[in-house]
């Protein structure tokens, strides 16, 4: 005769009793998986809490920093202070930046690029903040006076593979080149931007070219 094929209910009966079983021979077995796994449960909640609560606190340090005198020496330590005690946070971020167009404005330019670095290698989950903080510590080197040093950063930027406007940061270099008279590396770049842009690159690519045709009448485009 057939054999008849088990039912679903059947099936599930089977299996807790499978269960039952299992936990009557493994009883601390289990109770020390319940007790791990609620053990790891509060350190996620707790992480969590008090993770927001840092966040909340870092908000309400930079707000109050924001609220002094625009760039004084108050709101510049008050800053740092920020920055100190929250860096983690988009709170401690934000007071870098900050901090970091305080130091420009003073002539502490080695500060500004050395925070301004910090905050990109800070953000790398987040690429256009690291970008932004590349460009300005670019533009901390090329007010330093040191535009080599600048368009280095900016081609560093180009070749991230984060950055979605690499096409924008070589036309950055290109320009800071011909500006500093390096004209045969501006070239280079001029026309591989216009070689490689992407449909979003069409500004950087409309700019490079304008700088082509510019340095073709001049005569300097070669």
């Amino acid at each position: 005769m057939p054999r008849e094929k088990s039912k679903p209910h059947d099936d599930f009966v089977n299996w807790t009793v499978r269960v039952v079983l299992w936990l009557k021979e493994h009883w601390k077995s289990a109770l020390e998986i319940v007790v791990v796994a609620g053990l790891l449960f509060s350190i996620v909640i707790g992480a969590s809490g008090y993770w927001k609560w840092r966040s909340n606190k870092a908000a309400d340090a930079l707000y109050a920093a924001q609220q002094m005198s625009h760039h004084s020496e108050d709101q510049m330590e008050a800053l740092e202070s920020v920055v100190d005690s929250y860096l983690g946070t988009a709170a401690g971020k934000q007071a870098l930046m900050q901090l970091g167009e305080i130091y420009i404005e003073r002539g502490r330019f080695e500060e500004a690029i050395e925070g301004f670095r910090k905050l990109a290698g800070k953000s790398r989950n987040n690429p256009m903040l690291f970008v932004a903080a590349m460009y300005r510590a670019a533009d901390a080197e090329l007010a330093s006076g040191d535009p080599a040093g600048a368009a280095e950063t900016y081609l560093k930027v180009a070749a991230d593979p984060s950055n979605i406007m690499s096409a924008d940061s070589r036309y950055r270099a290109a320009l800071i080149l011909e500006n500093s008279g390096n004209l045969d590396e501006a070239l280079k770049l001029y026309r591989q931007v216009v070689d490689e842009a992407e449909e979003y690159d069409a500004e950087a690519k409309a700019k490079s070219e304008e700088r082509l045709i510019w340095l073709a009448l001049k005569g300097d485009n070669k």
